[in-house]
């Protein structure tokens, strides 16, 4: 009786944990929105949620979804809720002086376009009559504005920079170029800036400000510190998850004057790692992990004398590993082929038949060098790919001096590829190695050496 409770409860167990795994969209956080209330009272029923369930997202008031929506859908895949639930601000009818707006609108919707005009003697900052601007998710695509027409402009005083001359007014289209401190940044972003004087002013008004990074996303199951508006080049920030959740990538990231680096990581569930792979007998895999992330791959390759069956490929999935291949022992020898040809080079050692596991070494003709793997191996029939013999281009100094011994006739300042020399020792002293020394890729062959003592003369 026992026996069959036990057998109840581990079924129930096995069945929750195949539940929960097709589950894997947690409480989302919806920032500047919110879902219905009953979802708040009841979340541990209601999540983790399931694949492919959808769900119904609202914003705050003066905020809307990224299709100017007030209400929204979100989806549970296997990479998290898509798209991310999120409101962004409205944009708000701007005070536009010495200009007109051609709507009544308090409020803009994300996406929504505006139209406005500049009186006599303005212009909008493209330096056009009127000009339509667009709500995005930071804000106006471009800050309404219209500015007074000049015939001049003047250089506003520069913190952090300097100009590139001591001229302080200039005329309509003269251009001026500055140059920020290290750590600040032009009106464009970058470290030195050429801008023009227009008649309304200049293109972009010169100025120097301290690098910036942009506000961080709310990350899904996990939270960062600190948490600020804008980040300043050299701050860090870092990255946590809650309970039940593990950092998939740095929990450090720094703010830089290109941006955040790296990038931001992202919180997974522990029962999405998978453990190191189940290897089938007689195989090996080529990289090798503790734990492996949802959606990542192994390959793996039989030993000698086996087939694989089956994909070599496994992959990482919701916590498991797809069905492995097997490494099946292959009943009769599959042979290679003659070596492949190289070119200017030689394949030793010769023989009439190859089987897997064999190998060949390659050498190169005089005045050539192998470019690629010196020896190749034959693998169920095929060979793996072979070097390549080079022409060598690149000349030598003059070879060596060697102790008690000497070059064979005059030195040359440089010897082209190819070029050989001749060695010998003085009187009374043995030459121990190849009397011969090839030029080959710009570096002489090994010398010979010359062993013995002179005699004494008596």
């Amino acid at each position: 009786m026992r026996s069959e409770h036990l057998a109840f409860i581990i079924i129930l167990i096995i069945s929750g944990q195949l539940y929960a795994e097709e589950k894997p969209c947690g409480f989302p956080t919806v920032e500047n929105g919110r879902i219905a209330q009953y979802y708040y009272t009841f979340e541990s029923y209601y999540f983790p949620m399931g694949l492919n369930q959808n769900l119904l997202f609202s914003c705050l008031a003066g905020y809307t979804t990224e299709t100017g929506k007030q209400e929204a859908r979100t989806t549970c895949t296997a990479a998290g809720w898509s798209p991310d639930p999120r409101c962004f601000k409205k944009c708000p009818k701007p005070d536009l002086r010495n200009g007109y707006i051609l709507d009544t609108k308090l409020f803009y919707k994300i996406q929504e376009n505006m139209h406005y005009g500049c009186s006599s003697g303005y212009k909008t900052t493209a330096g056009q009559d009127e000009e339509v601007v667009q709500c995005l998710a930071g804000g106006w695509s471009s800050q309404p504005t219209c500015r007074k027409e000049h015939e001049t402009c003047l250089a506003p005083e520069l913190h952090h920079g300097s100009y590139s001359t001591t001229q302080k007014t200039f005329k309509v289209k003269d251009k001026v170029r500055y140059e920020c401190a290290p750590g600040y940044h032009t009106a464009s972003g970058k470290r030195t800036e050429e801008v023009e004087c227009h008649p309304y002013g200049w293109a972009l008004t010169p100025r120097c400000a301290k690098l910036k990074c942009s506000s961080l996303r709310l990350i899904e199951n996990g939270y960062f510190h600190p948490v600020k508006q804008t980040y300043e080049e050299g701050d860090v920030v870092q990255f946590f998850c809650h309970k039940n959740y593990h950092l998939s990538g740095a929990d450090l990231i720094q703010c830089y004057n290109f941006g955040w680096y790296p990038e931001s990581p992202v919180c997974e569930g522990r029962r999405n790692r998978c453990p190191p792979p189940p290897l089938p007998l007689n195989s090996r895999v080529q990289t090798y992990s503790i734990a492996y992330r949802h959606g990542e791959t192994v390959r793996i390759e039989c030993g000698l004398n086996f087939g694989i069956r089956g994909s070599e490929e496994i992959r990482c999935e919701n916590g498991k590993w797809t069905e492995p291949p097997q490494c099946v022992e292959e009943n009769e020898r599959t042979a290679c082929k003659e070596p492949p040809f190289v070119e200017n080079g030689t394949a030793n050692p010769r023989s009439k038949l190859y089987y897997s596991g064999d190998k060949v070494t390659y050498t190169c003709e005089s005045g050539y060098h192998l470019r690629g793997p010196g020896e190749i191996t034959c693998t169920r029939g095929k060979w793996t790919l072979p070097p390549a013999c080079v022409e060598n281009t690149e000349n030598c100094n003059p070879p060596p001096d060697i102790i008690n011994g000497a070059v064979i006739g005059g030195l040359l300042a440089n010897y082209t590829a190819g070029s050989s020399v001749e060695y010998r020792c003085n009187e009374y002293y043995l030459l121990k190695g190849a009397k011969i020394s090839h030029c080959e890729q710009g570096k002489w062959s090994t010398p010979p050496v010359c062993l013995g003592h002179r005699r004494s003369m008596c």
